[in-house]
């Protein structure tokens, strides 16, 4: 059965995650944008191929910081490794609940 009320929350609800994936994919831009202006930097100084590991490397945790609530905050990567484990953790549990909602307005 389809209430409206429902759907009206669950538009509004799509809207702003829609919304902070937005706000959150500029912060990733300027972030990959930042990294490479540095990883030019230091290609410069350093010679021509030297830490382009440790810059995919750095690009790939700025990017999950950025992901994570709260991994900005994070500067050891064992810690943000963990909030990404609790985070994931979060989820799921976040989706099964939707599950359950979804299949008791279905019935």
């Amino acid at each position: 059965m389809d209430h409206p009320h429902v759907r009206l929350h669950h538009n509004s609800k799509v809207l702003s995650l829609n919304k902070k994936a937005m706000e959150e994919s500029k912060k990733y831009k300027s972030m990959v944008k930042q990294t490479m202006n540095k990883k030019k930097k230091n290609n410069n100084k350093k010679g021509h191929g030297s830490g382009s590991r440790s810059g995919l490397l750095q690009m790939k945790v700025r990017r999950l910081q950025i992901l994570i609530p709260g991994g900005q905050t994070c500067n050891h990567p064992d810690l943000l490794l963990s909030k990404t484990v609790d985070y994931i953790v979060h989820l799921k549990l976040k989706l099964r609940f939707l599950k359950a909602i979804s299949e008791m307005y279905s019935l």
